[in-house]
């Protein structure tokens, strides 16, 4: 039986096409035959000349821009998808989504921290930059797994989405940034690493960075593609959805 996924980025991804492309290849390398993900990004009417890591971190933009992805959310039920991804380490609304669709939600970030648990005691995250660890010790807790997070750590220098795009075609230095910052978390004593940023998962990804100093190196965007499909097969064959008592 065919399966449709609707993944929804939350970057205006008509200006990153190298992270676009990624993302689509992923999906073909990692999905079973029959499984159709269509890519889609958030609107660029929100985003001026900023990148998304400048405008989320504003409290009201981020609402604004979120509450759109329920209603396209919605759509793609609509339209026939079998599961939708939240492909966003904020992974906006998810409850809210869950909470109105019939169909499976997967998320970015639940996904890949419910594996690394399956596969280590303690994780850790690399983040862009400082901005980002209040937002991300939020997803953390909002799913309960502050016990099996080691540490948030850092790139010593940071970037934003569009730099990450162009490091497609020169990937050594955010490799390099990268590694380092792995590194510290494995020496804290974290046994798998997630790049807690869609972009800079795929650099990662395609350039076959897959452990660090003996930890691994979690892929989380294929981690959300392989739940999605897990998802809609229970669905499919034992029944099971999201609970609505």
């Amino acid at each position: 039986m065919k399966t449709r996924i609707w993944y929804q980025s939350m970057s205006p991804l008509g200006r990153l096409p190298n992270y676009k492309d990624s993302l689509q290849r992923h999906a073909q390398r990692v999905c079973q035959d029959g499984v159709e993900v269509s890519v889609n990004g958030a609107s660029e009417k929100w985003f001026a000349a900023h990148m998304p890591g400048q405008i989320y971190r504003y409290a009201y933009a981020k609402h604004l821009i979120q509450n759109e992805i329920i209603g396209v959310c919605r759509r793609a039920e609509a339209q026939g998808y079998d599961a939708v991804i939240l492909g966003s380490f904020s992974e906006p609304f998810l409850a809210e989504i869950r909470s109105v669709l019939g169909i499976p939600v997967a998320g970015m970030a639940e996904s890949a921290m419910l594996l690394a648990c399956t596969m280590a005691e303690q994780f850790s995250l690399v983040a862009l930059g400082a901005t980002q660890l209040v937002r991300l010790r939020h997803v953390v807790e909002r799913h309960g797994l502050g016990a099996r997070m080691r540490e948030i750590v850092t790139l010593a220098h940071p970037v934003h989405e569009k730099e990450l795009d162009d490091a497609f075609s020169n990937p050594r230095p955010i490799i390099d940034d990268f590694s380092a910052a792995a590194a510290r978390a494995v020496d804290a004593g974290a046994d798998v690493i997630i790049p807690a940023e869609g972009v800079l998962n795929e650099v990662l990804f395609w350039n076959e960075v897959r452990s660090v100093g003996g930890a691994t190196v979690l892929d989380g965007v294929g981690a959300s593609l392989l739940f999605a499909e897990l998802m809609v097969n229970m669905k499919r064959k034992m029944g099971l959805g999201v609970g609505r008592r």
